[in-house]
């Protein structure tokens, strides 16, 4: 039986051996997510892969950031045979190929790099617990492909997209192993660590993150959605819409505690783990159609991928996580087309545009119209380039937000007169208007007013 040996040529760690286990390895930076690990900063954290197909030798690009080559010839995503004294270029590394003969039985590993700096080979990791539907299910081969959870600031081409099948992570390891360490922990004198906690701990206790993608390509138009969330708390949401009318869409956001809680019970609450491996389907007419998320919890990977195929459950938990962006993101824009959107941001431009001409009416009536100015942008906020009139709703909202900024400031100094000179009901008179004036409760102007209110309000008891 033969095994793939990989020598650096080139690069950090120039004179290295890796050698290539009989069921193939991943290489790339990330010790978590890639079997065989090189330290060159120009990699994705899942590069590539190699293995055998028969008695070829293959390399297959994983969708990485710089891409990898073949005796100076980019690859696509499709598996490439390679022969014995060929260089695969990724990052900054060279690598020669050889083919050995491997021993019956025998497991390969790589071999550590030749400075003292290289961090140990990575460790497997084990599939997360299904759930009961899961374990009435078959098991099945999780497909292949790349996993990186692009939670870095790598982010893939507009203009490059990759066809290809898309890879889960998934190693066992034996539940002795998992025995062992319980007791171990259990007969300790000493207090567990850190660690040893989270090794513990419930897939619903452990911090997680996943990277999310949403990938449509057909002769005129290209579309991807990419939604990621990592441990720090920070949902992220990148959309490109190439077409007749391109239109782009970024923002991220740091959740609260509230929200952080909520996007648990959505990632972690619909059975997940009961969603089988989905083999990937051939485009009848040359489109590409693919979904695929990847969720990392503690130490443990899932991934699944649907490539111009459905699954329900698949289809709705991935639905779930595109709405929860929607209302934590204030992305509510990126569920209309172009068409669509251009009349919804006319109509509140309308709207906003009778409020301002009430404003001299109820108190009310100039906040309401900053809101639609407001709305009206926020609908266009992923069409490039905007619309002519994009232009009367941002004057609309620059003259409106300065006047409600007028009055504010007016009222608040006669508060400040009122409450000098010991009218404490004319104050509280005026404070009244500012509520009418910003109704909206989690303004901080309208919390301000609330409190000072309530304050007088006790002064004015504690004089009785």
């Amino acid at each position: 039986m033969k095994r793939i040996v990989l020598t650096v040529i080139t690069g950090p760690e120039m004179g290295r051996r890796l050698e290539v286990a009989p069921e193939g390895a991943t290489l790339g930076r990330s010790s978590r997510m890639a079997d065989l690990k090189l330290s060159d900063g120009m990699l994705s954290r899942l590069h590539c892969r190699f293995f055998l197909e028969g008695d070829r030798a293959m390399v297959q690009d994983l969708g990485s950031s710089n891409g990898t080559s073949l005796n100076g010839t980019p690859l696509g995503a499709e598996p490439t045979a390679m022969a014995p004294g060929d260089v695969v270029t990724v990052g900054e590394t060279g690598l020669r190929v050889t083919l050995e003969d491997a021993a019956p039985g025998a497991t390969t590993a790589p071999t550590p790099p030749p400075t003292p700096e290289t961090p140990p080979a990575p460790s497997p990791v084990s599939p997360l617990p299904p759930t009961p539907e899961a374990e009435a299910t078959p098991k099945e081969a999780a497909p292949e492909g790349p996993i990186d959870l692009g939670l870095s600031d790598e982010k893939p081409a507009a203009n490059g997209p990759r066809k290809g099948l898309l890879a889960g992570l998934a190693v066992g390891v034996a539940a002795l192993v998992c025995l062992a360490v319980g007791v171990r922990l259990f007969m300790a004198t000493d207090a567990p660590t850190e660690e040893q906690m989270r090794t513990l701990q419930t897939p619903a206790e452990q911090p997680f993150e996943f990277h999310y993608e949403r990938l449509k390509i057909n002769d005129t138009s290209l579309y991807r959605y990419i939604l990621t969330y990592d441990n720090t708390g920070t949902l992220a949401l990148d959309i490109v819409d190439l077409g007749m009318d391109d239109r782009s869409y970024a923002k991220q956001k740091k959740l609260d505690a509230d929200a952080q809680a909520a996007l648990r019970r959505t990632v972690l609450g619909s059975g997940y783990a009961g969603i089988p491996a989905l083999t990937p389907q051939q485009s009848t007419d040359g489109t590409l159609n693919r979904s695929t998320l990847t969720l990392a919890v503690g130490t443990e990977v899932w991934t699944r991928t649907a490539e111009n195929t459905s699954n329900r459950a698949f289809d709705t938990y991935c639905a779930q996580l595109e709405e929860f962006a929607r209302t934590a993101l204030g992305a509510i824009a990126t569920q209309y087309s172009v068409e669509e959107l251009r009349v919804l941001a006319q109509e509140q431009l309308a709207l906003a545009r009778r409020h301002w001409e009430q404003r001299d009416g109820a108190e009310n009536e100039l906040f309401q119209s900053v809101q639609a100015y407001r709305q009206g942008l926020s609908y266009l906020e992923t069409l490039n380039p905007k619309p002519d009139f994009a232009a009367d709703l941002t004057r609309g909202l620059d003259e409106a937000e300065a006047l409600l900024d007028q009055r504010y400031n007016d009222l608040r100094f006669q508060v400040e007169q009122a409450e000098n000179t010991g009218r404490l009901d004319d104050a509280a008179r005026l404070l009244q208007r500012v509520l009418r004036l910003i109704p909206d409760r989690e303004d901080a102007r309208h919390e301000a007013a609330q409190i000072r209110l309530l304050t007088l309000e006790n002064l004015k008891k504690g004089g009785r």
